[in-house]
């Protein structure tokens, strides 16, 4: 194999001055035609003065020796799927406890424009969930079982929960649990405000609350808009995206509604008697999973208002559905897009 590049005489320092004046312009004209990298391919011994490529002789190519390498098992901590908080299953009190501990090093901070502004007088420790030993866990929850979690409301630990809340093709089939994630954790902040606070306290309480929940619902809303209403709209039905992006916030809205209601006529705390076990109380995150909880275990007493939009809940799931497979369809290379449309509803009705 011979490589070299036109226009770069590697052997120029040999060159007598009779040599350099005539070769020079010669290469540099060739360069100026071509512009690329040559590369020969041969079995014979080259060395071109001329141009600068050089080739290797027969001796000069040795194979390479194997390679050794040790066989590292995988870490199956790497195989779990990456969910934000709301695609998530329900949490425990041993996710309670541990969310609450590596709260502990949280890093205290705000973005001026495009830089990150933190207190580095503090140091930052990185946790890892598995890595958290048993004895520091229990030392902690000695400590809550103490002095509680306080009456405050971790409003950064809300908004960090409801965190990429938006809806696409590859999870649109949770829809509905993130409308309730969302909806729940509205009902609880709420009902704690309303019991817990008054006056100015509360009034700023509950705009803080309104505004983090408007904030998420407008996501998921513009998103599955945007992403399923949008593709609709590519197949000629105009308008989907807006009446959608309506239907999805009734949806989110009568949920809340729905799950204030339960709160108003079920004691959903009176449960939790233990002395040890009353911070449990005072995490919202973990009450609006036991709300929900209570919810599926008692759907009689859960209704929620009809939505008085065009499409209901199941009828968003159900579309976004229907656009994944058929923008999946779509996309195949093997796919005639110019089949009629029959045939491809054939094709979906197979699925």
């Amino acid at each position: 194999m011979y490589i070299g590049k036109i226009g770069i005489n590697q052997n120029f320092h040999n060159m007598g001055a009779v040599q350099k004046r005539a070769g020079v312009p010669r290469i540099q004209s060739s360069a100026m035609s071509s512009l690329k990298d040559r590369l020969e391919i041969g079995s014979r011994y080259q060395h071109i003065n001329e141009t600068g490529i050089y080739g290797p002789s027969g001796n000069q190519m040795q194979v390479m020796p194997s390679v050794t390498y040790t066989y590292a098992a995988p870490d199956e901590r790497l195989k779990r799927e990456l969910l934000p908080p709301s695609e998530q299953g329900e949490l425990t009190e041993e996710d309670a406890l541990i969310d609450q501990y590596m709260k502990q090093s949280r890093i205290d901070g705000y973005f001026d424009g495009d830089t990150f502004v933190c207190d580095y007088s503090k140091p930052v420790k990185l946790i890892l969930r598995d890595n958290i030993s048993r004895s520091d866990l229990e030392n902690f929850q000695k400590e809550l079982e103490e002095k509680g979690l306080g009456t405050e409301i971790d409003w950064r630990g809300v908004k960090e929960d409801f965190i990429q809340m938006g809806v696409r093709f590859d999870n649109v089939e949770r829809l509905e649990q993130k409308a309730d994630f969302l909806a729940s954790r509205y009902a609880v902040l709420k009902d704690r405000i309303q019991n817990q606070f008054t006056g100015e306290k509360q009034e700023s309480e509950l705009q803080k609350l309104e505004q983090i929940y408007a904030q998420a619902k407008e996501e998921m809303a513009d998103s599955y808009a945007d992403n399923i209403g949008g593709f609709y709209e590519g197949l000629g039905q105009s308008g989907t995206a807006d009446e959608m992006r309506n239907s999805v916030f009734s949806v989110i809205d009568g949920k809340a509604d729905a799950y204030l209601s339960y709160l108003g006529q079920n004691d959903i705390y009176s449960e939790i008697t233990a002395s040890e076990k009353q911070w449990l109380k005072q995490d919202d995150a973990y009450m609006a999973s036991q709300l929900r909880k209570h919810v599926s275990e008692d759907s009689a007493q859960f209704q929620a208002d009809p939505v008085q939009a065009p499409y209901s809940e199941k009828d968003l799931v159900y579309a976004g559905m229907y656009a994944k497979a058929l923008s999946s369809q779509l996309q195949r290379p093997d796919w005639n897009v110019e089949k009629s449309d029959s045939a491809l509803g054939s094709y979906l009705a197979e699925q």
